[in-house]
C-alpha cells in the first residue's frame, strides 16, 4: 500500500500537460456573412492562403474600393500568416489606392504594399520573382500591362494584362487566382486556381496559352449574365 500512496501522490502533484490541436481557420470561421455576400469562390482563396507557396491575384477589373486586397490582408493577419500582400500598378494607380487609405488604424490593418511597375522592368520583374519565391502574395492591377513590359518575351507588342501575371507564373512555377465581378450583383469572383503545370511547350508557348485559358474564365463569367 505504501508503494501504492507514492505513486498515486506522484502522479498527483505531477504537472499535468494537455495537448489542443491547432484549428485550421476554415471559409466558415475565416469569412463574415458580408464576405459571402460579396465574394464567391472563398474556398479557392483559403486554399492558397493555407500554402506556404506564394501565389497571384490577377485582377481582370479595378476594385475601387479595393475590397478584396483589404479581404487578403486581413484575413493573413486572421490566420496570423507569414505571407504579404503586394499591390502592383502604375504609380498613377498606386497614389490613388493609397489616398484612399485614410487614417492609421486602417494603414495599419491593412498592412500591404505596393510596387511601381513603371520602373525598370528587370528591376521590378526581379524583385516579383523573389517575392513569389519566399512565399508571397502579389496583386496584379488591370492596367499594369500599360507600363510594365517584361523583357523575358520577346513579341513585347503582345504583352497584355494577364501576360504579366502567367509570365510570372511561369517562371516560378506559383498559381494564378483570377477574379473578375458579375455587373448584375457587384459580387467579386474568385475562380479556382489556375496552375502554371497545366501547361506544355516552351517557356513563351505556356505564357500565351495560360494567358488564353484565364481570358477564357473572364469571358464564361460575361455568357452568363
Amino acid at each position: 500500500m505504501g508503494k501504492l500512496s507514492f505513486l498515486l501522490a506522484e502522479d498527483y502533484i505531477k504537472p499535468k500537460i494537455y495537448f489542443k490541436s491547432k484549428q485550421v481557420p476554415t471559409v466558415n470561421t475565416m469569412y463574415t456573412p458580408e464576405d459571402h455576400d460579396n465574394f464567391s469562390g472563398l474556398e479557392h482563396l483559403t486554399q492558397l492562403l493555407s500554402s506556404p507557396r506564394g501565389f497571384i491575384v490577377n485582377a481582370f477589373q479595378i476594385d475601387y474600393y479595393q475590397s478584396l486586397p483589404r479581404l487578403i490582408a486581413r484575413s493573413i493577419k486572421h490566420i496570423h500568416s507569414f505571407k504579404k500582400l503586394y499591390i502592383l500598378g502604375p504609380e498613377l494607380s498606386l497614389s490613388i489606392l493609397k489616398r484612399s487609405t485614410k487614417t492609421i488604424y486602417e494603414k495599419q490593418l491593412l498592412d500591404y504594399e505596393y510596387i511601381n511597375v513603371e520602373q525598370d522592368p528587370d528591376f521590378v520583374t526581379n524583385q516579383c520573382i523573389t517575392l513569389l519565391e519566399e512565399g508571397h502574395i502579389l496583386y496584379i492591377l488591370p492596367e499594369t500591362s500599360v507600363c510594365w513590359r517584361p523583357n523575358l518575351i520577346t513579341e513585347t507588342d503582345k504583352i497584355s494584362h494577364s501576360l504579366c501575371s502567367t509570365l510570372l507564373s511561369q517562371q516560378v512555377n506559383v498559381s494564378i487566382l483570377a477574379t473578375a465581378v458579375k455587373s448584375e450583383s457587384e459580387k467579386v469572383v474568385i475562380f479556382p486556381a489556375n496552375i502554371p503545370d497545366a501547361y506544355s511547350g516552351d517557356m513563351e508557348t505556356r505564357i500565351y496559352q495560360q494567358s488564353e485559358t484565364l481570358y477564357q474564365l473572364f469571358d464564361s463569367l460575361k455568357a452568363d449574365e
